[in-house]
C-alpha cells in the first residue's frame, strides 16, 4: 500500500458548504494524496446551542478567523450531528453511547459516502478523525464526559478551565466507547484506509494539566504497578510547590534568571522520564498504549483489509508529560501524527508561566514565558523578551524557532523507530509564514499532513504548491 506523500484535513462542513468536487479540486491541486474527515455534519447554529467554530482554545485563540467562508462567514456558532445511525448495539452495555440521529443526519447521511467515493476516484485515501479521550468523539468543543472519568489533579478537583476536554485515559468506559466507535467506523465506511485517533494522551497545555492524572481508575493503575498514590501525590505536590518558588522568585531578573531557577528546582522532571514526575508518567503512557491496543483490536475484527491506525501527538520533549508512547506502539500504530500546531506554543508557555507564578505583574509573566519555552525547545534559544510570545493574530508569523521545529521532527523519528512518522503543520497564518513553516517540516523528509483546510485560502493553496512542484522540493 503507497504511503501518502500529503494529506490535508478537512472536516465535514466545508463538503456541505463547498461541494465535494470543488474541494478536491483544491487539494489535488495542493498535491495532495490523502485527506482526513470526521464523521459528523455541521449546520450553523447560535451561542445557546452550539459551538465555535473556530475553535477558541482556551480563549486565545479567539483571534483567529477562518481563511475560507464558511457560510458565509470567518467565525460563527455551529451545531453538529452523527454523520450516520449509529448502530447502537454495539455499544451495548458501554457507559457512552452514541449521540442519536437528528434531522440534520437525515438531510445530510450520505455526504462520507460521497466523499469516500469522490476521493477514491482521484486515487485520494481517507482517512476518519476522531477524538480518543473525549465521547462522543466527533469534535473537542462538543466532549461529553461522565463526573467519574474526569481528569484529576494531585489536589483533586478537577481542572474544567483548560484547552482540551479529554477525559481519564485509564477509565474503562473511555477506551471502550473508542474502540466500539473506530470499529463501526470502519465496518460503516469501507473506503476509509484508516482511522486517526486525535489526543490519545494528556495535552499539557499547562502546568495543571500536566500533573494529570488521580482519577480513581488512575489510582488502580499505579497500584498494580507497585506505586502509592498517597507517597506520589505528595511528591508531585512537593515538586510543583518547588518549581513554582523558584519561578516567582527569579522573575523579576529576566528570562535567564528563571531558566537557572527552574533548571536548579528539578525542572527536567517533566522531560526525562526520571525524578518526582516519572511513576506518575509511566502510568499515563501506560494507560495511553493501553487505550491505542485495544483500538487496534477493535480494528482487527472488522472483515477486510487492515485498517490503518494513526494516533496524533504533541512533539517531544511533551511526549513525556502527556503519556505519549511514541517508543511503544509497534505492531500497534502504522504510523504516528507529530502535531507541529505553533501557534499553540506561545500560548502554551504562558498558560505554564501563570500556573508557575500566578496573577503577577506582565514584566514577569512574560520572563517566565521565555523561560519555559526555551526549556521546552519551543524557541531557538532563549527569547529575552517574552512579549511576542503570545497566540499570534492572522497577519503575525509564529513566534516558533525554525530549527526547534525541525529538530522536533527529528527527535520524534528517533524515538519512534520503527513506527513511519507524519508532520502535522497547521495552516493558520499569514501565507509567508504557513509556506516556511511546511518548508521547514519537508526538509527533514518526514511525509506531511496539513491542518486545516479552513485556513487554507486560495492564495496559500497556489503558494504551496509552487513550493511543492519546484524541483528542490522533490
Amino acid at each position: 500500500m503507497a504511503i501518502e506523500a500529503l494529506g490535508v484535513t478537512i472536516m465535514p462542513e466545508w463538503f456541505a458548504c463547498e461541494g465535494i468536487e470543488a474541494v478536491l479540486d483544491r487539494v489535488q491541486h495542493l498535491g495532495a494524496t490523502a485527506i482526513a474527515t470526521s464523521p459528523y455534519v455541521m449546520e450553523v447554529g447560535s451561542s445557546d446551542d452550539g459551538g465555535r467554530e473556530p475553535p477558541a482554545d482556551g480563549e486565545a485563540g479567539k483571534v483567529r478567523p477562518l481563511d475560507r467562508d464558511l457560510w458565509g462567514r470567518r467565525e460563527l456558532w455551529v451545531r453538529t450531528a452523527p454523520a450516520f445511525v449509529h448502530d447502537r448495539a454495539r455499544y451495548e452495555g458501554l457507559r457512552y453511547q452514541p449521540l442519536p440521529p437528528t434531522p440534520l443526519t437525515f438531510a445530510q447521511h450520505d455526504l462520507i459516502d460521497r466523499v469516500c467515493v469522490a476521493a477514491a476516484a482521484r486515487g485520494i485515501a481517507v482517512y476518519l478523525q476522531v477524538m480518543a479521550a473525549s465521547p462522543p468523539g466527533y469534535r473537542v468543543q462538543f466532549a461529553q464526559g461522565h463526573i467519574d472519568d474526569q481528569c484529576f489533579g494531585p489536589e483533586g478537583p478537577a481542572h474544567r478551565d483548560r484547552v482540551d476536554r479529554n477525559a481519564s485515559l485509564a477509565s474503562p468506559h473511555v477506551a471502550a466507547y473508542v474502540a466500539a466507535l473506530a470499529a463501526e467506523l470502519a465496518a460503516r465506511f469501507p473506503g476509509a484506509r484508516g482511522i486517526r485517533l486525535d489526543w490519545p494522551e494528556y495535552p499539557p497545555y499547562d502546568l495543571r494539566s500536566a500533573l494529570f492524572d488521580f482519577n480513581p481508575a488512575m489510582l488502580a493503575l499505579l497500584e498494580q504497578r507497585g506505586v502509592d498514590p498517597v507517597r506520589l501525590r505528595t511528591q508531585v505536590m512537593a515538586w510543583t510547590k518547588g518549581v513554582c518558588a523558584a519561578a516567582t522568585a527569579a522573575a523579576a531578573r529576566g528570562p535567564a534568571a528563571v531558566q537557572t531557577a527552574l533548571s536548579g528546582a528539578e525542572w527536567d522532571a517533566l522531560t526525562t522520564g526520571h525524578g518526582s514526575l516519572a511513576a506518575l508518567f509511566a502510568a499515563k503512557k501506560a494507560a495511553a498504549r493501553a487505550l491505542l491496543a485495544q483500538v487496534r483490536v477493535a480494528l482487527d475484527t472488522v472483515p477486510g483489509p487492515r485498517r490503518r491506525l494513526e494516533p496524533q501527538f504533541f512533539p517531544p520533549p511533551f511526549q513525556h508529560i502527556s503519556g505519549g508512547p511514541l517508543d511503544a506502539l509497534d505492531g500497534i500504530a502504522d504510523a504516528i501524527g507529530i502535531k507541529l500546531y505553533t501557534m499553540h506554543w506561545p500560548m502554551l508557555a504562558r498558560y505554564w508561566a501563570r500556573d508557575l507564578i500566578g496573577n503577577a505583574d506582565a514584566a514577569r509573566l512574560d520572563a517566565v514565558t521565555a523561560a519555559v519555552a526555551a526549556l521546552f525547545g519551543l524557541t531557538d534559544g532563549l527569547d529575552h523578551d517574552g512579549r511576542a510570545l503570545r497566540y499570534p493574530e492572522p497577519h503575525e508569523a509564529h513566534p516558533a524557532g525554525a530549527i526547534a521545529q525541525h529538530d522536533k521532527l527529528l527527535e520524534a523519528r528517533r524515538i519512534a523507530g520503527p513506527i513511519p512518522v507524519r508532520a502535522f503543520v497547521h495552516s493558520y497564518g499569514p501565507c509567508d509564514d504557513v509556506v516556511a513553516r511546511y518548508s521547514i517540516a519537508a526538509r527533514t523528509g518526514v511525509p506531511l499532513w496539513i491542518n486545516r483546510y479552513g485556513y487554507l485560502s486560495d492564495a496559500k493553496i497556489t503558494a504551496l504548491a509552487r513550493v511543492r512542484a519546484a524541483p528542490a522540493s522533490r
